[in-house]
């Protein structure tokens, strides 16, 4: 199960975010950590089974500053489409380009171009 967890936190230089996210992804199961928010005050982690609660502790403790949860969220996974895609270009080669196609008649034998030998 794949979480979503946003935290806000107040950080104020580049330094705190730097240290902010350095502590994020020290922890066990996180796989992206992200900051946004129109002021940048926004850690977003992306995991499987991440402890929010002992996320925000480390970062209250470690860096001194103000830290909440905003949000928890499962995030979905998306489906791959590349059978769909197959599907769409199987039926355009068929269904748009044909290569050309050449008949072979034979109505008379074929004669040597030189007539010497």
């Amino acid at each position: 199960m794949t979480q979503k967890i946003v935290i806000k936190v107040q950080m104020p230089c580049g330094k705190c975010r730097s240290r902010a996210m350095e502590i994020a992804v020290k922890m066990d199961g996180v796989s992206k950590v992200e900051i946004k928010g129109t002021e940048k005050d926004e850690l977003v982690v992306t995991g499987d089974q991440v402890d929010s609660v002992k996320l925000t502790r480390k970062l209250r403790k470690k860096l001194g500053i103000f830290a909440t949860i905003s949000s928890v969220e499962e995030e979905k996974k998306e489906e791959k489409k590349e059978g769909k895609k197959e599907e769409i270009l199987h039926w355009y080669y068929y269904n748009h380009w044909r290569p050309p196609t050449y008949e072979v008649m034979a109505s008379e034998p074929i004669t040597p171009a030189c007539f010497i030998m």
